[in-house]
């Protein structure tokens, strides 16, 4: 009896022992194949991989000119995988400007962020617009790293122009520059002379209240500056700074560039602007509109001549105030923003709403150009056209 009884048990044992075993490699081949990015539940159609991802697009789908509603994942996964090679952007560093004596800021370089690119297609719901995601890359040298140099232009990768205002005269020209600046959505920066600021507190306010940024521009125009030595200009350019901010009611040191009159530079003014810590500013773009030329004139040749980065010189005239509606239009036509000097010079964006740093919207001409014809999915605007609306920086026009 006990020995038909091992016998009887001896089976079962072995049989719980092998049951146990093939769970065991079961669960070890589980695991390697989870390390290894698969799970078996990826055959199954309305699965993700475990991420809570649906398998695939839902349908009509866009991401700019492309439509990719229906597609599987690994197909959305291999598009994005290429689009990211053809839209990585380098940082690029600031540096010297040898023509100048100056120093061009950075500007940050472009990656596309793939994952969260990927989960925004994915969870789109049928018949959405997605926009892909971007990370900006920042520079291994910036303006810091160069703080005594001037800057006459910005970063040329910035879609982007800014407008430096003087303002030493003009006050009743103002009101007027900035219902056109407000409607046309351009935001500036103005650099009042400290006397003048201390006579015009309520339109230094006006400026502060339309989204503009303040400058220094010295206490006094009539301070020589060719033949001044350091302590003089520093002593200007602090007192200068003092009155627009207690005109505008900010603290002085947000107060952070400083032009001069008639962009007089010599080694005293650049020993001045160091000692004060504040960027000394010239331009690469004259609007000469003390000459007083035809308002169309001025506005063709500003639009026509402009260049991304550029630093455009003008005062509050009667022929700017009149010229500046064509103005902003040609250059915003050109995908050009006016933007204010802090903003253009930063190598970083202020955020997605930040319309300088254009790389955070979808790159249409690449979608629609580079990848013509899109690896899956057609192209509504036709072969190497972007959709209206999207992306791209036209010519200059003639505005003939």
């Amino acid at each position: 009896m006990a020995a038909g009884g091992r016998g009887r048990r001896g089976p079962a044992g072995a049989r719980r022992w092998r049951w146990a075993a093939g769970w065991i490699l079961l669960i070890a081949a589980a695991m390697a194949l989870g390390k290894a990015g698969w799970s078996p539940f990826r055959l199954l159609p309305w699965s993700g991989r475990g991420d809570g991802l649906p398998a695939r697009a839902a349908p009509d789908v866009w991401v700019g000119p492309v439509a990719v509603g229906g597609w599987p994942r690994q197909q959305v996964e291999s598009w994005l995988a290429g689009l990211a090679r053809q839209v990585a952007m380098p940082p690029e560093d600031a540096r010297l400007d040898p023509a100048n004596r100056a120093v061009i800021p950075g500007a940050a370089g472009l990656a596309l962020d793939v994952p969260a690119s990927l989960e925004a297609i994915l969870r789109a719901r049928r018949g959405s617009r997605v926009d892909l995601a971007f990370r900006a890359l920042p520079p291994r040298q910036d303006l810091d790293d160069f703080p005594a140099e001037p800057v006459y232009h910005g970063n040329r990768r910035k879609q982007a122009v800014t407008f430096l205002v003087n303002v030493a005269w003009g006050e009743e020209y103002l009101p007027a520059m900035l219902d056109a600046l407000a409607q046309g959505g351009a935001r500036v920066t103005f650099f009042p002379v400290g006397r003048w600021a201390e006579s015009h507190p309520d339109l230094v306010a006006a400026m502060v209240r339309g989204g503009h940024e303040l400058g220094n521009h010295g206490y006094s125009d009539a301070l020589d500056l060719e033949g001044a030595p350091a302590e003089t200009v520093l002593a200007d350019l602090r007192r200068g700074a003092e009155a627009v901010a207690r005109a505008a009611g900010v603290d002085p040191v947000s107060i952070r560039f400083y032009s001069t009159h008639r962009g007089v530079r010599t080694a005293a003014v650049e020993q001045a602007a160091a000692a004060a810590g504040v960027r000394l500013i010239y331009w690469s773009l004259d609007t000469v509109d003390w000459m007083k030329p035809a308002p169309e004139v001025m506005a063709r040749r500003i639009v026509t001549q402009a260049q991304p980065g550029d630093l455009i010189l003008m005062h509050p005239t009667a022929v700017t105030v009149q010229a500046l509606p064509a103005m902003i239009q040609g250059l915003q036509r050109r995908g050009l923003a006016i933007v204010p000097l802090g903003q253009l010079l930063s190598p970083l964006p202020a955020g997605e709403a930040d319309p300088a740093f254009r790389p955070l919207v979808p790159p249409g001409p690449v979608l629609a150009g580079r990848l013509d014809p899109p690896p899956f999915g057609p192209n509504p605007a036709g072969p190497g056209r972007a959709e209206e609306g999207f992306l791209s920086v036209p010519p200059a026009p003639s505005l003939r």
